[in-house]
């Protein structure tokens, strides 16, 4: 049950992409991306932040001062996703945008895993599944 509740997240989490790119895509259309990028941080930090009031969660706000400090850096770059997608938008659309996004991050989840987690072996059949991956995205993307 633990892997299909998380197959379920992570198919929420791709359209909650797709949607975020649309949405914040507008919004730099109508302002600065760099502004547009603040707003959708500041409105999802306070969503957040009533979210983890109603949960019960505050106290745990508290063990934050134990983080190490590179862990935090996340952050910014979810600001650099969102920044980067409202700048790719304009010339290329949603979906193209999407598609070299996916692209990236599969790669590098791929070098991150294997390289420097070593979790994960690269056999053949990722290899394929790559070279299948660029293909089709150089047909979406011409």
């Amino acid at each position: 049950m633990y892997k299909f509740a998380s197959i379920i997240f992570a198919l929420l989490a791709g359209g909650s992409t797709a949607l975020e790119a649309f949405i914040n895509g507008e919004l730099g259309k109508n302002t600065t991306a760099l502004v547009a990028t603040f707003f959708s941080l500041l409105v999802g930090a306070v969503f957040f932040l009533i979210s983890i009031v109603l949960a019960g969660d505050v106290k745990e706000l508290v063990f934050i001062r134990d983080v190490n400090p590179k862990f935090l850096l996340g952050g910014i770059f979810g600001g650099l996703i969102i920044y980067f997608t409202i700048m790719a938008i304009p010339s290329l659309g949603v979906s193209n945008t999407l598609v070299i996004i996916l692209v990236s991050q599969i790669l590098l989840g791929f070098f991150i895993d294997s390289i420097l987690l070593g979790e994960v072996t690269m056999h053949i059949y990722k290899y394929i599944g790559i070279a299948l991956m660029a293909i089709g995205a150089f047909f979406i993307l011409n």
